[in-house]
């Protein structure tokens, strides 16, 4: 029988497989990945021999190709500008998927398209004047930003349903005199635009606290 003209499996195929299980189920097997493919689990190896790790560090890959790393470390940009900007972008490559991210943090991070993403982060900290024992404690304060708007993308809206039965309402007056119109489809993304003023914010304490720190020394 002869070979087929094109390649049956890829590792780009294989992660859009795997990802399109996780948004329909919250989770991915390679049995399961295989079964959307129509090949044996076995076949899934030869593009991803580490297994269910290889595939999730796939997934990874599929979802922050997109993101252009070297226009986030061109330091000829504000690094303010280029923060805001890898806050939204990570977020929004993140938010494709929402139900991925428990998948994504819950394993160790080592591709190299993962690894660019926050070797920017770091750039654009150490461009800001952020001293180097605080790059990770900040990294890790944006890491929550992000993974958290992502997962709030997949929420329903509305988010807070509040009960109609007037005993129980009375228990929630503050929450019902602030949904009515706030708790819209924009919700997500109001919440984001507020988190990346405030990470801006706490970046900058950070590099004032270096600029005190060094006048004080020269005094």
């Amino acid at each position: 029988m002869p070979r087929p003209s094109t390649r049956i499996l890829s590792p780009e195929i294989i992660a859009r497989a795997a990802l399109d299980m996780v948004r329909r189920e919250h989770d991915f097997t390679i049995p399961g990945v295989a079964a959307r493919l129509g090949v044996n689990p076995s076949s899934l190896y030869h593009h991803a021999p580490g297994g269910r790790a290889e595939i999730i560090a796939l997934v990874r890959r599929e979802l922050y190709a997109g993101i252009d790393c070297a226009a986030l470390r061109d330091s000829a940009r504000p690094w303010r500008e280029r923060l805001a900007a890898w806050i939204r972008e990570y977020r929004a490559a993140s938010a494709v998927a929402p139900a991925s991210v428990p998948l994504l943090v819950g394993s160790a991070v080592d591709d190299e398209a993962t690894l660019e993403i926050y070797e920017a982060l770091l750039s654009i900290l150490a461009d800001a004047g952020v001293p180097r024992a605080d790059w990770i404690p900040l990294s890790a304060m944006l890491d929550a930003i992000v993974m958290g708007s992502a997962v709030d993308a997949g929420a329903p809206v509305p988010l807070w349903r509040v009960p109609e039965d007037p005993a129980a309402a009375a228990r929630f007056p503050l929450l019902r005199e602030a949904l009515p119109g706030a708790d819209g489809s924009e919700r997500p993304l109001q919440g984001l635009d507020l988190a990346v003023t405030a990470a801006v914010a706490q970046v900058e304490r950070h590099a004032q606290g270096t600029d005190d720190r060094a006048r004080r020394h020269d005094h």
